[in-house]
């Protein structure tokens, strides 16, 4: 049975009674208005911090607490202005209890596409990414399987920071062939 094969007295007597069916019934006919009028409250910019699920829920704790025969209401409409108006007030205590938290205060948040505000330059590291990594090494490897032998050796004592004195000596070969063998690759490395 539905809400609306009910009528809302006597959905409402079943409430009281303390039937689940029925509170089920109430819930699942309101709780699209309900969402509706939460979510025309709630501020554009608290709307990415506040669910209005979570809202809707604390007016639904908040109406099932309460003695439900305490509250006489003579109509739907009279109901749904009771929600309604319960809906406001939970949106105004949320939306106050976010703000006025200093690390909830949506005025500090900025977006990354704000070209005003923000120096995109200023966002990217200097350090090679891990990916950028990976392919530096994997060129290396390849450029150095491309070089005769003796060039390798020279290429990563060079690239372990050795200067052209220190390759000769422990190569056994004479300086000025290990600047002649840098020199031919880094022109062919320019070209």
């Amino acid at each position: 049975m539905s809400a609306k094969e009910l009528n809302f007295d006597t959905l409402m007597e079943q409430v009281v009674a303390g039937s689940e069916d029925a509170a089920r019934l109430l819930f699942e006919h309101y709780e699209h208005v309900l969402l509706r009028v939460i979510r025309k409250r709630l501020n554009q910019k608290a709307r990415t911090r506040l669910e209005s699920i979570d809202i809707a829920q604390d007016v639904w704790a908040s109406f099932f607490t309460e003695p439900l025969e305490s509250r006489g209401f003579k109509n739907a409409d009279a109901f749904l202005a009771f929600l309604t108006k319960l809906a406001r007030n939970k949106v105004i205590d949320a939306s106050r209890r976010h703000v006025t938290a200093k690390k909830n205060d949506l005025s500090r948040e900025l977006s990354l596409d704000d070209r005003e505000r923000i120096n995109k330059d200023v966002l990217m590291s200097e350090h090679p990414t891990p990916s950028q990594i990976v392919m530096n090494k994997e060129e290396w490897t390849e450029y150095l399987r491309k070089q005769p032998p003796a060039y390798r050796q020279i290429l990563i004592l060079a690239r372990e920071g050795r200067n052209a004195v220190e390759i000769a000596s422990e190569l056994g070969i004479s300086p000025r062939v290990v600047r002649r063998v840098l020199g031919r690759l880094a022109e062919a490395a320019a070209t």
